[in-house]
């Protein structure tokens, strides 16, 4: 399965590859002004063939007239409100330098071009992964994978996909859940699921899978950061931290109905419905949901499978959220849901 490359389908979606590669990853805000106060994108250059984005300009306006610039944008409108006041879209940045692609200035570029050094050089000495186990088991790249391939580089997506899913639960079935073939695997459901339009589904499994990535393959390897890309597009297709929390919220609850809360699918949702109420400062309902999330994982995956794992490190990030919030209800909270995690319950022999 290839990481990158140049046509529509290897971009991460909905940018297509030459798109992707030539901008950064980010979430381009909503517009949305109140008396011409507010953010505007202005112009539309640059329009691509392939995926129909367009490269436009955001500015700060006062009365309408643009005052700062924020940057230019290649972006894809997702829709406007029946005023026009409001529109929102998904985007990737264009760098403003190869040297300063963020476009931070002074003592704020030279620390991100510190911190990026050092990271490359950590880089150097992350250990090699280990290897794959997908070659004793071959049948799992078989017949079914290859029509799932074929179906999505050419842009059905919706056949491609519940062929994808029935592979993935076939390596899922034989193969550890952070093998990396499995998580490439999952990678491209995720894609899949953005591409037919199922942000929330897409978000849940593409912020696991780009947890694991980061962890078995390092944070700067290409895989681990198309995952972030990825992460970062669903994100921007669901809009706010509460519009992605009430979203979710509706998939978990779909999901319970259908399979039950303890199937692998509901706790991937619950453990993002967590972070995104996290996100949200939301921070004692968030405990709440990734606590419940953490015991239920123990019960059906094992306290020492990876997916369990990401809860518990989701839910400890929770709890240093709230302790640096400094509320007392959330602190209570943090201590106690930091007493569970580092105390996990281990299911009967």
């Amino acid at each position: 399965m290839e990481t990158t490359g140049q046509g529509a389908r290897q971009g991460v979606h909905p940018f297509c590859g030459p798109c992707t590669d030539e901008t950064i990853a980010w979430l381009a805000p909503d517009t949305d002004t109140v008396n011409g106060i507010g953010s505007l994108f202005y112009g539309a250059a640059d329009p691509c063939p392939r995926c129909g984005s367009v490269v436009k300009r955001l500015f700060f306006c006062v009365l309408w007239v643009p005052v700062w610039p924020m940057g230019r944008f290649r972006i894809i409108t997702l829709g406007r409100s029946l005023t026009g006041s409001r529109t929102r879209y998904v985007g990737r940045r264009l760098p403003r330098s190869a040297a300063n692609p963020y476009g931070f200035g002074g003592k704020t570029a030279a620390l991100l071009a510190q911190v990026e050094a050092e990271a490359e050089k950590a880089q150097e000495s992350w250990p090699e992964p280990p290897p794959s186990r997908l070659a004793d088991h071959p049948g799992l790249r078989g017949r079914l994978f290859h029509a799932a391939e074929h179906h999505w580089e050419s842009g059905s997506a919706e056949r491609a996909l519940p062929m994808y899913e029935e592979v993935l639960a076939e390596h899922e079935a034989v193969l550890p859940a952070d093998d990396t073939e499995t998580l490439r695997l999952r990678q491209r459901v995720g894609e899949a699921y953005l591409a037919v339009g199922r942000p929330a589904t897409a978000l849940a499994l593409l912020a696991q899978t780009h947890a694991h990535l980061g962890r078995v393959l390092g944070p700067n390897h290409p895989d681990t950061l198309r995952a972030l890309d990825d992460t970062t597009n669903a994100r921007s297709v669901l809009g706010t931290s509460r519009e992605e929390a009430k979203a979710l919220e509706a998939e978990l609850a779909a999901l319970e109905r259908a399979v039950g809360p303890d199937h692998p699918d509901a706790l991937r949702t619950a453990c993002a419905l967590g972070v995104a109420l996290t996100i949200g400062s939301r921070t004692v309902r968030a405990l709440e949901v990734l606590e419940g999330t953490l015991e239920r994982s123990e019960r059906a995956l094992g306290a020492d499978h990876p997916d369990t794992g990401y809860v518990r490190r989701e839910l400890l990030r929770a709890c240093d959220f709230a302790e640096h919030q400094g509320k007392p209800k959330g602190v209570r909270a943090a201590a106690r849901a930091r007493e569970r995690a580092h105390a996990p319950e281990r299911t009967p022999e």
